[in-house]
């Protein structure tokens, strides 16, 4: 059996399945491209996001360290104001001494220490001493000492130790804060 009409040649794909080829290619390749562009960007911003947890690490050990200064430099203010406030009272206190201290006595040595006064000087007699210099600092201190003394000119030195008790400073502490 023979055919009239010459064979023609048949292609491989028809057009239809031709577009839907290209189609699922172009598809596939877009996928593929996807998947680079987001592999690339992932892996930059998993970069980004440890180069900023390390600058982040970093600030917050300068944050801690500026928080220690700043605790340092509070204690330090406080410390500052305390011996503030501590050489007022204390100029106030070696005022308030020397008003005690009558002409007739002249001193040689000023020891002042939280709870204890020594006083080293000249007075004119021993009772010019009990007279003028005494009544003040028993007032003061609870305790008051002294020992007399002739030096080589022959002039009387007395040696004063007065000591205050813990009880005592605290009343007058809670006195002078009434008052105030």
């Amino acid at each position: 059996m023979r055919s009239f009409i010459r064979p023609r040649k048949k292609r491989l794909l028809d057009e239809m399945s031709l577009v839907w080829l290209l189609f699922i290619v172009a598809v596939a390749i877009g996928l593929i491209v996807f998947a680079i562009v987001l592999n690339y960007k992932s892996s930059f911003y998993i970069k980004m996001l440890d180069s900023l947890g390390q600058k982040n690490s970093a600030q917050v050990k300068v944050v801690k360290a500026l928080e220690k200064k700043i605790a340092l430099v509070k204690v330090q203010g406080q410390l500052a104001e305390e011996v503030a406030q501590s050489n007022r009272a204390l100029k106030e206190s070696m005022q308030n001494l020397f008003d005690l201290i009558p002409d007739q006595i002249t001193l040689i040595k000023v020891v002042m220490k939280k709870n204890e006064l020594y006083l080293k000087g000249y007075a004119a007699s021993k009772d010019a001493y009990r007279l003028l210099l005494e009544p003040p600092l028993k007032s003061i201190f609870t305790k008051s000492m002294v020992k007399f003394e002739k030096d080589a000119k022959g002039c009387l030195v007395f040696e004063s130790r007065n000591i205050m008790e813990e009880e005592h400073t605290q009343r007058s502490r809670d006195v002078n804060r009434t008052q105030q």
